[in-house]
C-alpha cells in the first residue's frame, strides 16, 4: 500500500483556531478556522476538542491518507507537562492516530515560521507582550510573559490602563487628552463614576482601551503619544536584555502581534529598538505563525 502522508499544522490562540494541512510540502495546502484555543483560559477539554475537531475535517478532506504528522502551536502551552497532557487529550477524541501529535508553545510556531527555522528574535505585542529569540545552535530564550500584573510591557493590557488612568487623571484636572472623548464617544464612559463602575465592577476588557489610546496618538494627543513612548521603551528595554544575553543570536526581530499592525506604534517600537540595537534589523516575519507549524509538522516526520 503506497503510504500518503498529511502534514498537518495548527495555531491556537486567544481570538481563533488556524490550521492548514498538505499531503506534501510543495503541495497546495488546505485551510480552516475554529474557536479560540487558549489552554489556560478555555481549558484542557475545550482546547482539545478544538484542535481535534480541525484535524478530523483536514484528514476527512484528504481520503486516503494513512500517515498524519500534526504540530500544534497553543497559546497557554508552555508548560512540558500540559503539552504532553493536551496531545493524549487530542489523541482520544480522534479516529486517526497523527504520528507524531506534537503540541508546542504559540511562540514557537512564530519563531519558525518568522525566520523559516532559523536564529533571530520574536516580538509579540497584543493583548499581552512575550519575546523569544532562537540561538544559531538552536538554544531557545524568551523574556516577558509575565502577564498583565507582571509584565506586559507594550502591551494592549498595558497600554489600556496607561489610557484609562490618563483619563481618571484628567477628571482630576490633570493633563486634558482626546482620550476623554473617544472613551465616552465608543464605550459611553463619559464620567468619574461610570468609569469606576465598568472597571471595577463590570470588570470591562482594559485592553479595549489600547486602540483609543493608539487613535489619539495619530491625532497628535500628546498624553497618548507619551504614553506609547513609554510603554515600547519599556519593551524595546526588554528585548535588548535578550539579545544580550546570548551572543550567538542572528541579529533580526520580526514583530508579530495585533499591535504590531498599527503603524503609529510599530514605528514608534522600531525606533526605540534601534535606539537600543543600531546594528539589530527589523523585519517582516517570512511565514506566520501557522505556516511554521506546518514546517515543525514537516520536520518532526522526516
Amino acid at each position: 500500500m503506497t503510504e500518503q502522508p498529511l502534514y498537518i499544522g495548527l495555531d491556537a490562540g486567544g481570538s481563533k483556531t488556524t490550521l492548514v494541512a498538505s499531503p506534501s510540502p510543495s503541495d497546495a495546502f488546505l485551510h480552516r478556522e475554529g474557536p479560540c484555543a487558549n489552554l489556560q483560559r478555555q481549558g484542557l477539554e475545550t482546547t482539545a476538542s478544538v484542535l481535534a475537531s480541525l484535524i478530523m475535517q483536514a484528514v476527512q478532506a484528504h481520503p486516503g491518507t494513512t500517515e498524519v504528522s500534526v504540530c500544534a502551536g497553543v497559546a497557554g502551552a508552555g508548560d512540558e507537562a500540559e503539552q504532553h497532557a493536551l496531545a493524549a487529550a487530542v489523541e482520544n477524541r480522534l479516529a486517526v492516530h497523527p504520528r507524531p501529535l506534537h503540541i508546542v508553545h504559540d511562540a514557537t510556531i512564530a519563531l519558525e515560521g518568522a525566520f523559516e527555522g532559523g536564529s533571530g528574535i520574536i516580538v509579540i505585542a497584543g493583548t499581552g507582550s512575550i519575546c523569544f529569540a532562537r540561538t544559531t545552535n538552536g538554544q531557545m530564550l524568551r523574556a516577558g510573559g509575565w502577564g498583565y500584573l507582571l509584565g506586559d510591557e507594550g502591551s494592549g493590557h498595558a497600554l489600556g490602563i496607561a489610557g484609562l488612568r490618563a483619563v481618571a487623571h484628567a477628571f482630576d484636572d490633570g493633563p486634558s487628552t482626546r482620550l476623554s472623548a473617544l472613551l465616552a464617544d465608543h464605550h459611553g464612559i463619559d464620567t468619574p463614576r461610570a468609569l469606576i463602575h465598568q472597571v471595577y465592577r463590570e470588570q470591562w476588557p482594559v485592553q479595549q482601551m489600547a486602540p483609543l489610546v493608539v487613535k489619539a496618538a495619530e491625532e497628535d494627543d500628546a498624553v497618548a503619544s507619551k504614553l506609547i513612548r513609554e510603554q515600547t521603551r519599556l519593551l524595546a528595554q526588554q528585548i535588548a536584555g535578550l539579545a544580550n544575553r546570548a551572543e550567538a543570536i542572528t541579529p533580526r526581530i520580526a514583530l508579530l502581534g495585533g499591535l504590531n499592525k498599527e503603524p503609529f506604534y510599530r514605528q514608534t517600537l522600531v525606533s526605540a529598538l534601534l535606539a537600543s540595537l543600531p546594528e539589530w534589523i527589523v523585519q517582516e516575519p517570512v511565514a506566520p505563525p501557522v505556516i511554521g507549524a506546518l514546517q515543525l509538522a514537516i520536520k518532526n516526520r522526516m
